[in-house]
């Protein structure tokens, strides 16, 4: 599922170091996708449902967007970050997770996140 979320943001123009830390922000949010919200709701994000965007949910289940695949999570984080004027590209997974919880994206403390990106992405990508 790493390579399939990386591959897709790449395609859809983030750089490939960037899209690596997408990705193992995934890996983070669905505890290496194996979560219940990941496994029933598609959800590859630890999305909420979206109330002033576009977006792809078809629904909420356990407080969490959920949507019809799981390519369409991919799309709405997407949508999110075009939203939020995401930048397509970070120097390294520590300004991009700060990036994001300037943004709000999350409530744990960045070094507890920031551990989980760079532990998926030492997993999967050998960054």
């Amino acid at each position: 599922m790493f390579n399939q979320v990386r591959d897709f943001m790449v395609r859809a123009g983030i750089r490939l170091d960037t899209a690596n830390y997408i990705a193992a922000q995934s890996g983070h949010e669905t505890g290496n996708f194996l979560s219940k919200i990941f496994r029933e709701n598609n959800n590859l994000f630890g999305m909420k449902l979206a109330l002033i965007r576009p977006t792809r949910a078809t629904g909420k289940k356990y407080g969490h967007a959920s949507y019809d695949t799981v390519e369409d999570s991919m799309e709405d984080y997407l949508l999110w970050a075009n939203f939020v004027d995401m930048p397509r590209s970070f120097r390294d997974p520590e300004e991009f997770v700060l990036w994001l919880k300037l943004k709000g994206y999350f409530e744990a403390p960045i070094e507890e996140y920031l551990e989980g990106v760079n532990h998926f992405l030492k997993l999967y990508s050998n960054v």
